[in-house]
């Protein structure tokens, strides 16, 4: 039977909220870019960047502390961030990314990125890049990501849950995670609270699979919501934004992510029979294909409470 061990983002947080997990005899560690993505650049075009979710899992802190690759002459850290004038500015980030312990940042467009300086060829969809990221614990870690035109995709609606369609499998294939870190991890589960003449609330955060196989999250429970369901947005007609059950569960691939988040996928909590205030929290039973649970201690807070390092779950999440 599959293991499923729940962990928490935020080193003080897990001081409030300690993590649920199976036992087991070895630790997990585990640093890397899941789902990583290169954005396309012409012949003109001396730069690009590499996005995608950074996870890491593990008792304490890992840091990106540089990056490297063939594609480009420098590689930097960088950051966009809201300058004179309200002119938005791009940085590099001192010290490279902090990724919380069993945590996760996202490296998108607009926020964290890999910066791709003086490209040595034309970066094409369908090409792939390899880059090397250096982490301070787990030392250098080599992914293939594949160039990608994510505004072309998301216009001939391929996108898809959470946002991208992404073959996570596929990027992180060859990648062996050891023994001790073939679970399912749900990283940085939080609640929003609830407001007054508001009878629903929704829970959210990051599934990593790492067990080898597809998983499937069939189902959710909590004792403070008469109905519990498993919820996405989609794009409904006269380009409204629409909320509605997902259909057989959400699915999790091998050696891939499931991001839940505000917009996207969600676990829906119906029908409250208790007030959720910040700073408190709630248990969760998730459900999985395979009949095993999993159960979330998860904080209820403010998205707005967390600052703008596009942290798993926390404003960008």
């Amino acid at each position: 039977m599959k293991g499923y061990r729940i962990l928490l983002v935020f080193v003080a947080l897990c001081l409030l909220f300690p993590a649920a997990a199976f036992a087991h005899d070895e630790e997990c560690h585990v640093s890397y870019l899941f789902n990583a993505w290169v954005r396309p650049a012409e012949a003109a075009m001396p730069n690009s960047a590499v996005y995608g979710q950074l996870v890491h899992i593990g008792d304490m802190p890992d840091t990106l502390v540089s990056a490297s690759s063939d594609a480009a002459e420098v590689v930097e850290l960088h950051e966009m961030i809201m300058g004179e004038g309200d002119v938005m500015q791009m940085r590099p980030v001192e010290g490279g990314f902090v990724v919380p312990a069993n945590g996760f940042l996202l490296l998108e467009p607009g926020g964290l990125h890999i910066m791709l300086i003086g490209l040595k060829q034309p970066l094409v969809p369908g090409d792939e890049i390899t880059v090397t990221l250096n982490f301070e614990h787990a030392g250098a870690v080599e992914l293939v990501a594949p160039v990608r035109d994510m505004d072309a995709e998301m216009a001939m609606g391929a996108m898809g849950e959470g946002g991208m369609a992404m073959d996570s499998s596929a990027m992180s294939m060859g990648m062996d995670w050891g023994n001790a870190c073939a679970h399912v991890y749900f990283l940085d589960p939080w609640v929003r609270p609830s407001v007054p003449g508001a009878p629903n609330s929704a829970a959210f955060g990051m599934l990593v699979n790492l067990t080898g196989e597809d998983v499937t999250l069939v189902a959710a429970n909590a004792e403070v919501a008469e109905v519990v369901e498993l919820h996405e947005m989609v794009m409904g007609a006269g380009d409204v934004m629409q909320m509605r059950p997902i259909e057989g569960g959400i699915a999790v691939p091998a050696d891939g992510t499931a991001l839940l988040k505000r917009g996207g996928l969600h676990v829906m909590l119906i029908n409250l029979t208790a007030e959720l205030t910040a700073g408190e929290s709630l248990d969760l039973t998730l459900t999985f294909d395979s009949g095993d649970d999993m159960v979330v201690t998860a904080p209820i807070r403010e998205a707005e409470e967390v600052g703008g390092m596009h942290m798993g779950g926390m404003g960008h999440g």
